[in-house]
C-alpha cells in the first residue's frame, strides 16, 4: 500500500508531552517517543528539585532547543529533597516540621541537649 512506506518525521517542537524519567540526577533521561537524554529541568528560580527515575513529568521544546523538563503532576508526591537559594526568604506561613510548629519543635530540641525529657 502507498501510504505503508511513508514515515511520520518527527516534530522539531510541539506544545509539551508527558513522559517517565528513565535516568535521574544532573544527567536526566525521559522516555517520550523515544528516550531523551541532557534533559534540562525548569522551575522558579532559587527552586532546585531534580526527578528521580520512575517519575511522570512535563516536558516541553522549543524549536531547536534542548527538551525540558517544566514540572510534575501535582498530588501525593513529594522530591526527596529540594533546595531553595535566595539573598532573603520571606515566610508569610505557619511553618511546621514533620507535623510539629516550628517553635515547638526548637523547643523540643533544646530540651533533649539539655537532657529534658521535651517541651511541655
Amino acid at each position: 500500500m502507498w501510504l505503508s512506506g511513508q514515515h511520520k518525521r518527527p516534530a522539531e517542537y510541539s506544545e509539551g508531552q508527558t513522559g517517565t524519567v528513565t535516568i535521574g540526577g544532573d544527567k536526566l533521561a525521559v522516555l517520550l517517543d523515544s528516550e531523551r537524554r541532557g534533559v534540562e529541568v525548569y522551575g522558579p528560580a532559587g527552586y532546585r528539585w531534580t526527578p528521580k527515575a520512575g517519575e511522570r513529568v512535563l516536558v516541553i521544546q522549543g524549536k531547536g532547543e534542548i527538551p525540558a523538563v517544566v514540572g510534575t503532576r501535582q498530588g501525593d508526591y513529594v522530591p526527596e529533597k529540594v533546595a531553595i537559594r535566595s539573598d532573603s526568604l520571606d515566610l508569610q506561613a505557619e511553618v511546621m516540621i514533620q507535623g510539629v510548629p516550628l517553635d515547638t519543635y526548637i523547643m523540643m530540641l533544646i530540651a533533649s541537649m539539655l537532657g529534658g525529657g521535651g517541651a511541655g
